[in-house]
């Protein structure tokens, strides 16, 4: 109806208005200024007599400027529907108007690998930003890097964009794109560094990966959670034990890292195996411009860096290090006891850059740690303690995009960590005169892991983890202080495998929804377990997020440190979940939020958290000494909850950060205290964490660590027949022969760095000053004589002093 309306109205006009006969070679000459383009088509009417035909729904609304000089109709008709999406045709004699057909632009993907543009080393979690293309001023579509540095938007409109990249540390990129249809391409982008000033002994700082010197040979104490329940990876790799006995040593060297992420709850899917919290370090690839290097000479430890190129597009990186604390400063308790202590580190990596942005690295890593000690008792008695401890590991990784959509990598790993512990004793009359334990645990591993970048709402993760475990070893009652125990035999094998979609529901808000799925397989029994993982990430404007998460974590790999020298130094064994020994859960929430200001340089964050574990393993003291480790087992359950305060001054001369944390904790057994909640051995109440850095200029740096939690206090009632313990039923946790808890702590170190040029090499001059922690032994030993092995020695906390301070100097050399 509405054709036929159109057309009689365009004939009965051309009737009324009795126009001669159609003359379309006349010329006319017309000026239109935003006129509407039904009165223009009107007007062409008039003066050529031609018939126009056209539907309304193509005409309404749309608005006409043309200019034309002495034009007949065509070239008229032409300009005046220029720009409004018609066509125009002759058909008998009638000028006939259709909208133009056009094709829908095939949407793009606009993807890259964002590198440092000097080390050409990857750029993890730099934010990527289209502006436009309507309102330059406002966000289109954002996202982060990965891991590896590589991002991709999907289902792209092609047009003109402003890209805006940022990282801290970084120089910020504002540039202009055009996006073409179909654009699938992966595209190298550089971000230059930025000279910025920031803390050199500051745990956020990447040179001080995992300081070990939060807790006396515990290493980083993550939500109430001791060290031996995180989970530690090195490329991906686990490390069973990598802590250095003391904390004065940093757990890697942190010269030879690229990045180092710390995941205290909200654990995604491809994490799994550990109840505590997750710490993953990168390594860098090493340059490929140059050969180039550090050494670094101290009174505490000496290293050595070497990286460059290898051969065609290969490169390596290579590090080495020997810590020597008791050189200098000898582990004095008075003048009958001396106390040695060594540890030696090597990394090596080397990286074979394949065809478009795919490579291929090799990555290896040995460290190894010793202590010994003399104790002299009553009556002649002596004890010798030998303790080493280590790890070595080796991972074959092939990274890559498979293209703008697909990224993935697979690896092929080996790890081992192994301890040995020799104990020499004299003058306890009958009895063995060395007792040794010793433990050993491998894995060989095969992983997959692939994120698909499916449209701009979705992003899909998924992988497999299959671990073959193999362990071995006896550990000695005297070692234990609770029965002997053997690990011979056990080699159970882990399959895992996981997913996850990261669902953004609007621009603002991304919620992550997934799962990890194990089984665990040994000829001791079957175990499996199927843990979900939720996050929620709302992000009302650039400078602030709120975030919550949901994740359930299986254990089925144990550490044991509930007693005897396992208690005291880090020379731990871990062993595996059985039909008697079930595996342990955990169900951690969280809830957060964090404000940026002034252009990311201040950070407020502040973050709740609630933590249940399930089938909680402790150990109580049995009197036969011959229990198995499943016989001593008492299972529990435990909660911790709390919130953390963190201000984070991250860039500037001066940088800083403080944190304060108050945490509740509480375990609870059926067979101790008479099942009344209790605390565990090492609860922390209240810690503040501080840490200042100030440059004045480019030569010099001043800094500041302080930490201070709370202490803990000793059980008050002990056992008054040694030989039997369980004489005493008040005891408010698992029995330990050394008689308490270890109590709080302070560290306090300052530091002073000059840095200087020799012959165009840059040397940087360090003087610290720390106090006993990590550099005196803390604990004291007491030999007595007992016809049970296991009561012949005991060890106790002596707290040290804030002060006096000690010095250590260092010099490091780049070449």
């Amino acid at each position: 109806m509405k054709v036929k309306h159109t057309i009689f109205i365009s004939l009965l006009f051309a009737a009324v208005v009795g126009a001669p006969a159609q003359d379309r070679l006349k010329t006319h000459s017309f000026h239109f200024r935003d006129l509407d383009l039904r009165a223009g088509l009107d007007s062409l009417l008039q003066w050529y007599s031609v018939p126009l035909i056209y539907l309304e729904k193509d005409v309404a609304g749309k608005r006409v400027s043309a200019d034309c000089s002495d034009c007949r109709f065509e070239d008229a008709l032409t300009k005046v529907i220029e720009g409004c999406g018609l066509l125009w045709k002759m058909a008998g004699g009638q000028a006939v108007l259709q909208q133009m057909e056009t094709k829908p632009e095939v949407p793009a993907t606009f993807a890259g690998m964002i590198r440092d543009s000097l080390t050409g080393e990857a750029v993890v979690d730099a934010d990527i930003a289209l502006l436009g293309p309507e309102d330059p001023s406002k966000i289109y579509r954002w996202c982060s890097t990965n891991q590896f540095g590589f991002f991709s938007l999907r289902t792209i409109q092609p047009g003109a964009y402003v890209i805006n990249l940022r990282r801290i540390g970084y120089r910020t990129i504002n540039e202009a794109v055009n996006i073409q249809p179909g654009d699938a391409g992966i595209r190298d982008i550089n971000l230059s560094p930025q000279q910025l000033m920031l803390p050199e002994i500051t745990i956020q700082g990447r040179r001080s990966a995992l300081t070990a010197s939060e807790g006396i040979s515990r290493g980083v104490y993550i939500r109430g959670t001791p060290s031996d329940q995180n989970q530690y990876l090195l490329e991906g790799t686990r490390i069973y034990n990598p802590l250095h006995f003391g904390g004065i040593l940093s757990t890697f060297n942190g010269d030879a890292l690229r990045d180092l992420q710390v995941i205290p709850g909200g654990v995604p899917p491809y994490y799994g195996g550990r109840i505590g919290g997750i710490l993953d370090v990168t390594l860098r690839d090493g340059g490929g411009e140059r050969i180039s290097g550090s050494t670094s000479f101290g009174t505490l430890s000496s290293s050595l860096i070497l990286e460059g190129p290898l051969f065609d597009r290969m490169s390596y990186l290579i590090s080495g290090r020997r810590g020597y604390p008791d050189v200098l400063f000898p582990w004095y308790r008075g003048n009958d006891r001396i106390s040695d202590l060594g540890t030696s580190e090597v990394l090596a990596k080397v990286t074979r850059h394949l065809s478009g942005n795919q490579r291929l690295s090799l990555t290896g890593y040995f460290g190894r740690d010793s202590y010994e000690n003399q104790i002299a008792g009553i009556a002649g008695s002596q004890l010798s303690n030998s303790l080493r401890w280590g790890n070595a590991a080796v991972n074959l990784r092939w990274i890559g995009a498979a293209s703008s959509s697909l990224f993935f990598y697979t690896s092929a790993i080996f790890t081992r960590y192994a301890f040995d512990a020799e104990h020499r004793l004299a003058g306890f009359g009958s009895g063995p005169g060395t007792i040794l334990s010793d433990y050993m645990i491998e894995d060989i591993a095969l992983r997959a892991h692939a994120e698909y970048f499916y449209d701009e709402y979705h992003t899909v993760q998924g992988g497999a983890e299959l671990v073959r475990h193999r362990t071995a070893g006896r550990i000695s009652d005297f070692s234990s202080q609770i029965a002997p125990m053997s690990l011979d035999g056990y080699s159970p094998s882990e399959l895992s495998v996981y997913f996850q979609d990261q669902w953004r529901l609007v621009p603002s808000v991304l919620a992550e929804l997934g799962a990890r799925a194990t089984s665990f397989v040994s000829r001791e029994g079957s175990l499996s377990a199927v843990d979900p993982r939720f996050g929620l990430l709302v992000s009302p404007d650039d400078g602030l997020r709120f975030y919550s998460s949901l994740s359930a974590v299986t254990q089925f790999m144990h550490p044991y440190r509930n007693s005897g020298i396992f208690l005291f130094y880090p020379s731990i064994f871990y062993y595996p979940s059985s039909d008697n020994v079930p595996a342990s859960t955990s169900l951690h929430a969280s809830l957060g939020i964090e404000k940026y200001f002034d252009e990311d340089r201040y950070r407020i964050g502040v973050e709740s958290y609630f933590r249940t574990i399930q089938k909680l393993h402790e150990f109580v003291f049995d009197t036969t000494a011959q229990a198995t480790l499943s016989d001593a087992l008492l299972l529990g359950e435990g909660k911790v909850y709390g919130a953390e305060v963190t201000i984070d001054k991250r860039t500037g001369r001066f940088t800083g950060s403080l944190r304060y944390s108050v945490s509740w904790a509480s375990n609870r057994f059926s067979g101790l205290n008479g099942g009344e909640p209790f605390r565990p051995r090492f609860d922390r109440r209240h810690e503040v964490y501080a840490t200042v850095s100030y440059s004045p200029n480019a030569q010099w740096t001043l800094g500041a660590v302080c930490f201070d939690p709370s202490g803990l206090k000793v059980r008050a009632e002990t056992p008054s027949d040694r030989t039997n313990p369980f004489t005493n039923g008040a005891y408010a946790e698992p029995y330990d022969l050394n008689g308490g808890r270890l109590p709080g702590f302070q560290r306090l170190e300052l530091q002073v760095m000059h840095r200087l040029s020799w012959r165009n090499l840059p040397i940087e001059a360090a003087l610290r000053l720390l106090n006993g922690y990590g550099l005196l032994d803390p604990f004291d030993w007491e030999l007595r004589q007992s016809s049970d092995t296991r009561l012949r020695w005991r060890a106790t906390f002596d707290p040290l002093p804030l002060f006096p301070l000690y010095p250590e100097v260092s010099l490091n050399v780049r070449f």
